[in-house]
């Protein structure tokens, strides 16, 4: 007998359900190494960033408070 007996719609539904997880299983993205780029955008340079800061702040577009918070987002850290 070349066929199989139908199975009772319960029964298929599981099966269905089964075969979609173990499909969706082998097309998950697995995670990239810890030193992979995670996106397409270049990663800034921070020091070219202080440098535009600093112009900023020296030709008074940036006040002492915006310049430090700014820096400080550059650079990472939470001083004010």
């Amino acid at each position: 007998m070349p066929y199989r007996v139908p199975r009772e719609p319960t029964q298929q539904e599981a099966y269905n359900r089964e075969l979609q997880d173990s499909y969706a299983a082998t097309r998950r993205v697995r995670a990239r190494p810890a030193g992979a780029a995670t996106s397409a955008v270049p990663a800034r340079d921070p020091v070219a960033d202080l440098k535009e800061l600093a112009e900023l702040h020296a030709s008074g577009v940036l006040s002492d408070a915006e310049f430090s918070a700014a820096k400080s987002k550059v650079l990472g850290t939470d001083a004010p």
